[in-house]
């Protein structure tokens, strides 16, 4: 799934006049965190993460999970960004049920990375 499929699939499901070029920066953001916080700290995880740029890109969130985090993900930056309360808090809440899903599917089947073991005085 790329960056353009979910931006257009957001589009159609919450009309907006936010950019295209906003949307990726905002994709961008949200994988670069994960892959911050959550893959790089797992076995089998990718050496670095590249922002996305032109859209054409493959997000890191695979199917079944990716499509209704990065929806919804969208969706509450949109209703943030017209300050709609409202609309926010119940996108939000959608995209943390759905980001929490894959985040417990992701650490049932990836092994974290050990500690580094060191001295403290």
């Amino acid at each position: 799934m790329t960056v353009l499929e979910i931006i257009n699939r957001a589009d159609t499901l919450e009309p907006n006049a936010y950019s295209a070029d906003e949307k990726i920066r905002w994709l961008s953001n949200l994988d670069g965190k994960i892959f911050e916080e959550v893959i790089k700290t797992h076995e089998g995880g990718t050496e670095s993460f590249t922002p996305y740029s032109t859209g054409d890109e493959e997000l890191l969130l695979a199917e079944p999970y990716g499509e209704d985090v990065y929806t919804h993900y969208i969706a509450a930056m949109i209703a943030a960004g017209n300050s709609e309360a409202s609309r926010y808090n119940q996108q939000i809440a959608m995209y943390n049920a759905n980001y929490g899903q894959w985040f417990n599917w992701y650490n049932r089947t990836h092994r974290p990375l050990p500690k580094s073991k060191r001295f403290v005085f």
